[in-house]
Parts: C-alpha cells; structure tokens; sequence
C-alpha cells in the first residue's frame, strides 16, 4: 500500500509540475504575442507618420516652388517674368486673379504626371541653369515650341465653361467649336490661338523693348 501510495504522490507532483509548466508557457507566449502585436503596430505608426511627414514636406515643396518669385529667381526668366506680370493672367485684371507658373506649364490630368513632369522639368532647368551655355538660348525660336511646354489641360481646368458649353459669351463657344471637335484631326492646342496667352507682348520682352 505505501508504495502504491508513493507512485501515486509521485505521478501527482507529475501532473502539478506539468500543469505549472503549461501556465509559464502560456504566459510566455501570450508576452511574445503582445510584443510581436506591439512591435507591428510601432512599425506602422511609424511607417503611417513618415508617410505623412514626408507627404506635407513634399506638399510644401510643391507649393513653394509653384509661382513667378520661384521661376524667377533664375534670371534668364526676367523677361518671361515682367511679360507673366503684365498679362491678365498674372494678376493684371479687375477681379485681382492670379494663375500660377505650373498652372498652365504642368499637365493636370492626373497626380502622377503632374510630378512627374514637375521632377523632369525641374531637374532640366537646373541641369541648363547651371551647366549649360545660357546666352546660345533662341528663347523667341523656343515660342514655336509653345504647345510642348503649355498643357490644354491647365487651361481646361480654369476654362471648362467652354468645354461644357456653358458660357455666356456665344462668340467664345463658337470660336472654340473646332477645337473641341477636330482638335485631333486639326492637331490644335490651345496655344495654336493664344500665342501670347500668359505672358503679353513677350516678344518685345525678349528683345528688351519692355
């Protein structure tokens, strides 16, 4: 009987030893758990905030290099500048609208080309800026070229009454009909027209008379 009794105590300390050590590694694993949880979540906050920190910085750069006092810090833009500041579409009107240099010189139809084309254009011009030989620029042969560095749908994005037909001004609808029509067939841009649009007089800017 006391033996009995003996592997009975014995096989009990057993099953309370093995009890004991289940509850240690269920607390071990619900710590390891919570840390693997805890670790996630610090890696996606993290992720979440420098996703925005780096989206407002890159808003700000955006915004800041976006108008004239930008452009114009080059001084090979002075004419275009001056030309910009005298046109309605720099500020030069009644109701006091101002347009931007990327308004009209950055395509609007989706966010990714808009950046895209901003970081090429942007990385052109310091290249020329700062390597290239500045005084062989033909800038009045470049205006030739208007339709490669104005975008329709800037213009469009400001101008949709025309596009919708929504315009008071009958004569502008009409004027306009082709365009929206047999733009493709025609290959018109809204620059084909407006040569001067943005910047009045810029040839005369460019030759110094202004």
């Amino acid at each position: 009987m006391s033996e009995n009794n003996e592997t009975t105590k014995l096989e009990s300390n057993e099953e309370v030893k093995t009890e004991e050590l289940k509850l240690e590694d269920n607390k071990k694993n619900k710590k390891t758990k919570f840390k693997s949880i805890f670790r996630i979540f610090l890696i996606v906050s993290s992720g979440i905030l420098i996703g925005m920190l780096l989206s407002l910085f890159t808003a700000h750069i955006v915004e800041e290099t976006s108008d004239e006092k930008f452009c114009g810090s080059c001084h090979t833009m002075t004419p275009m500048v001056k030309s910009f500041e005298a046109d309605i579409h720099g500020g030069n009107n009644r109701v006091g609208f101002k347009a931007k240099c990327v308004d009209c010189h950055l395509p609007h139809n989706n966010v990714v080309n808009y950046m895209w084309q901003k970081s090429l254009t942007g990385m052109h011009d310091v290249w020329v800026q700062n390597f290239g030989d500045l005084d062989k620029i033909d800038w009045q042969e470049k205006r030739n070229h208007r339709k490669d560095f104005v975008y329709d749908s800037g213009c469009l994005r400001c101008h949709k009454n025309l596009k919708v037909a929504t315009q008071s001004n009958h004569k502008a609808l009409i004027a306009h009909k082709a365009y929206f029509t047999k733009k493709d067939e025609l290959k018109l841009s809204c620059v084909s027209c407006h040569e001067n649009v943005g910047h009045k007089n810029l040839s005369d800017y460019l030759k110094g008379k202004k």
